[in-house]
């Protein structure tokens, strides 16, 4: 008796709960309809990369195993980079972009969605390279299969119409050494 009582309160609740999903089915959805056209902002690159170099002490040398004692102990990083995005003289973004990884000695990366109103615009992107405050690798340094440094400065800065639902693609060209853009 008592089992017969389990299954049919297991059917009633497995059949309301069908019920309430059948329901919900009916219910109307309406997407987002007044999203603006997008600015994207995407590209990889391999930043300005420096090594800070320091002697060890003759105390740090003892404490290390004898396998590790180098004298001298170098650490590579890639320098900043500003980024700075204005649509119609409006500043949406100023931020710096470090190198990826907890060392920042990875590539730098940008990847950023601007949401602005459909219809022309005047768009202005600067990707800077700060201060250096070590000296640079040599090129024997960087390794055949990393990314060449982008130049110091590169700058864009067009005047152009965005429909709706658009997306504009403001991206890094490697051959070209620029900011070039890709899409509507």
């Amino acid at each position: 008796m008592r089992r017969l009582l389990q299954a049919t309160v297991a059917a009633v609740v497995v059949i309301s709960a069908l019920v309430v999903v059948r329901l919900l089915s009916f219910t109307p959805y309406t997407a987002e309809r007044d999203i603006g056209a997008i600015v994207r902002l995407a590209w990889r690159t391999r930043g300005e990369q420096v090594r800070d170099c320091r002697r060890r002490t003759p105390e740090e040398l003892q404490r290390l195993p004898a396998h590790m004692r180098q004298e001298e102990v170098c650490e590579g990083r890639s320098l900043p980079y500003r980024l700075v995005v204005s649509v119609d003289s409006v500043s949406l973004v100023d931020r710096l972009v470090h190198g990826a990884g907890a060392r920042e000695d990875r590539p730098l990366y940008v990847f950023q969605d601007l949401i602005v109103e459909p219809g022309p615009h005047r768009i202005s992107v600067r990707f800077t390279l700060e201060m250096p405050s070590a000296q640079p690798e040599s090129d024997q340094d960087r390794g055949d299969a990393a990314l060449p440094a982008p130049p110091p400065r590169l700058a864009l800065d067009t005047m152009l119409t965005l429909g709706a639902r658009r997306v504009l693609l403001v991206t890094y060209d490697e051959e070209r050494e620029r900011l070039v853009l890709r899409g509507s």
